[in-house]
């Protein structure tokens, strides 16, 4: 293994690959930061975190890269890359594009079957995975006709000397800002996944973009929890805040361990999806219920306090004495438990309810909502330090243009539209004209340019009455009660709004003191007591035409290996009404 004392002669100097690659654009910042530590990971057999300086990535990059061409790459060749977060994943994602090829990033939690679908789209060459249960996925495929393992093959490589780079050294200098860098699949919650092309260009602009919106600096450290095969933490998490930014990134192990990473990281700023601030804000709130009496009033009135300061563009003294007091008795001990250095959230994937990110706030860990999708290349508009709104996903980032369609459709151009879908030129046509691509999703904008999220288009039910119903509001609101895990909302085309709701079986069943199964449960009078006095509340948030009039209670929980979750967890709505059919159905043979 090449140690991190020592380094390679590396082929050419880092003014000789151009700095509009991606490649480039890292070669150029190890020679600015060499010694210093870009990342760190959890060694599991060392047990400990282990620094990777600038210098020691660099190496290992390339010397993935010879391996790569050694074992067969061409430029333009397709290379799937099928892992969990770790270390080498960054290792052969960078290392991939340095021989010339294209990175095809694949999550981990894929099933089977869609992992193929996207190697035979994709027309991979080769393939990169973590193990030989990921290998099984590909199985008996015509892509990619090539299986190579991180354990063996990648491993082997960064063993080798990397001496004369005659080949590594053709590709970089002849890499060209228009060169594909990945073909990144979109989830795939209303059809098919479909491959969004992004050249070198492109994903360098959207860094350079997101470097004059966000405050990250070399002296900030972060921590990585979503998967890299997320565009969001791929480009934003690493390109951006890691090698552009120059933080230090550490790389989280999951979430079953993600309160022992951030008492050992104590990250200054973090990325993260809304499902895990709400769902952080509900543990708060349990801890808070289950303290006595004094307690829970000083904690109100803590969070209150900061809720006024967070909303006040100038506190007066008064105000800011309160809120000192508050954050004294109360609201530091919540920071600490989070590392107590964070300065700041970034949260996309999905819209945040405003109940939780004034939540965060109050207790001084200010959430800064951004808005985008894979065509953008992650991130399109950001709610920053200097032009924050809440409840909005923020203004364009630079370069950056937004406008909505008659029907309320968000369309975008900036440099970090992508160029096209992979072999699909008419689902190009249907989305991209005149450098402007419209996005599938509702919202509305303010007269200072700040970006509301309503839905996607295609999730928006209408009734028979013909009233437009957003699903996403409705279900984020019922799914804030820690009784209630998942809900979908339904009704496209249907006299009223009814849901699917999957309760939080192990609470309620502690709470209530049952013992029988969740299929034995689902029309138990006091688990639906439960459930239906949440829909009773949020009822009364809604319009007439948008009330859920009925529910049914689901089982089990919606899963990625039945195909009714993508693998960021965003609910595959066609999917679900499906396999619940019949369920859906009896909620309309009633009357209302």
């Amino acid at each position: 293994m090449v140690s991190s004392s020592r380094h390679l002669s590396i082929p050419v100097a880092a003014a000789d690959v151009s700095p509009e690659t991606t490649v480039g654009l890292l070669l150029k910042q190890a020679e600015r930061f060499r010694p210093r530590t870009l990342l760190r990971f959890y060694d599991e057999p060392a047990q400990a975190w282990r620094a990777v300086s600038w210098d020691e990535f660099r190496d290992r990059v390339l010397l993935v890269a010879q391996g790569l061409i050694d074992t067969g790459l061409k430029p333009g060749d397709r290379v799937l890359l099928l892992s969990e977060n770790r270390f080498e994943w960054l290792l052969c994602d960078v290392g991939i594009q340095a021989g010339g090829g294209v990175t095809v990033p694949v999550y981990a939690n894929l099933i089977a079957s869609s992992v193929q679908a996207i190697a035979e789209d994709s027309g991979a060459s080769l393939a990169i995975v973590a193990d030989a249960g990921q290998a099984a996925k590909l199985s008996g495929m015509r892509h990619p006709p090539r299986v190579l393992s991180i354990e063996t093959d990648v491993k082997r490589w960064l063993g080798e000397p990397g001496a004369g780079w005659p080949d590594v050294r053709d590709r970089l200098v002849t890499l060209s800002p228009e060169d594909v860098a990945t073909i990144a699949y979109t989830s795939g919650t209303t059809g098919k996944p479909k491959g969004v092309v992004l050249t070198h260009r492109i994903v360098v602009a959207e860094v350079q973009a997101c470097l004059k919106a966000y405050d990250i600096r070399p002296d900030d450290i972060t921590l990585s929890i979503l998967p890299y095969a997320h565009i969001l933490e791929r480009v934003a998490g690493f390109y951006f805040a890691g090698v552009l930014a120059g933080a230090q990134l550490n790389l989280g192990r999951g979430l079953d361990h993600l309160v022992e990473d951030i008492k050992a990281v104590r990250p200054t700023c973090m990325e993260a999806v809304p499902r895990l601030f709400e769902k952080v804000e509900q543990q708060v709130q349990d801890r808070v219920r289950k303290q006595s009496r004094p307690a829970q009033v000083l904690f109100r009135w803590a969070v209150a306090t900061g809720r006024k300061k967070a909303r006040s563009s100038r506190p007066g003294p008064w105000l800011r004495l309160r809120y000192a007091i508050a954050d004294r008795l109360a609201l530091r001990r919540l920071r600490d438990n989070l590392g107590g250095r964070l300065r700041f959230f970034v949260c996309g994937s999905a819209p945040l309810l405003a109940e939780v990110e004034e939540f965060f706030w109050a207790i001084g860990l200010p959430i800064y909502q951004g808005w985008g999708q894979t065509e953008v290349t992650g991130i399109a508009t950001v709610n920053t330090i200097a032009e924050h709104r809440f409840g909005t996903v923020g203004r364009c980032l630079p370069g950056f243009e937004i406008r909505l369609a008659p029907d309320g459709e968000i369309e975008v151009r900036g440099p970090g539209v992508m160029k096209e879908y992979h072999h699909n030129p008419e689902a190009t046509a249907q989305v991209l004209s005149d450098g402007w691509i419209r996005t599938g999703d509702v919202g509305s904008i303010d007269q200072d340019g700040f970006l509301t999220i309503t839905d996607r288009k295609k999730d928006l039910i209408k009734t028979s009455g013909g009233k437009y119903v957003a699903p996403q509001p409705i279900e984020a609101q019922l799914q804030l009660d820690p009784h209630i895990q998942t809900a979908v909302v339904v009704g496209e085309g249907r006299k009223y709004v009814t849901a699917l709701i999957v309760p939080n079986w192990p609470l309620l069943m502690k709470e209530l003191g049952l013992d029988r199964l969740p299929e034995k449960l689902v029309d138990d009078p006091s688990v639906r007591a439960v459930v239906q006095r949440r829909v009773d509340v949020v009822n009364k948030m809604l319009d007439r035409f948008e009330t859920v009039k009925y529910f049914q209670l689901l089982p089990r929980a919606l899963t990625i290996e039945t195909d009714e979750m993508t693998p960021t967890l965003k609910v595959k709505r066609r999917v679900v009404q499906d396999h619940y059919r019949d369920l859906i159905d009896l909620m309309y043979a009633s009357p209302v």
